[in-house]
């Protein structure tokens, strides 16, 4: 009998594809539930989604023989990263001064969604410089 060459990359996209399509729909029947005016409900199927999805994510490489993540996934998610991180950087570089000199001059009135976002996303760039010291110095 033949092995199987392809059985670890079968097993990489039926891991990625279980873990991703647990999250699509967490995140799908928490919109539902907002949209119908069931937050509580669309907020529990998010919540057990996310938690029975990121368990997958964390557990099955550790549980398993069969390589489900390699150099590909890494220079991927650092990739990913910077990008996400870029494109933060450059939006909020542009964008947060003139918001905040437009406020003083009182020509706008920014609602706590914008400054809520402007700390999430100093938070982002702030919890990632911690990481990135933790993970060189490893």
């Amino acid at each position: 009998m033949i092995p199987n060459v392809d059985a670890p990359g079968r097993a990489r996209r039926v891991y990625y594809g279980v873990v991703y399509a647990i999250v699509a729909v967490s995140i799908v029947g928490l919109l539902a539930g907002m949209g119908t005016g069931r937050e509580l409900v669309g907020t529990i199927v998010y919540a057990v989604g996310v938690w029975i999805g990121g368990g997958i994510a964390f557990l099955a490489p550790k549980l398993t023989e069969m390589p489900l993540q390699d150099e590909r996934d890494s220079d991927l998610y650092n990739r990913a990263s910077g990008l996400t991180l870029g494109v933060l950087f450059v939006v909020g570089l542009s964008v947060i001064p003139a918001i905040y000199v437009l406020e003083a001059a009182e020509r706008v009135e920014t609602p706590p969604e914008v400054n809520g976002a402007v700390l999430l996303a100093s938070g982002l760039f702030l919890l990632w410089g911690v990481a990135y010291g933790i993970v060189k110095r490893r």
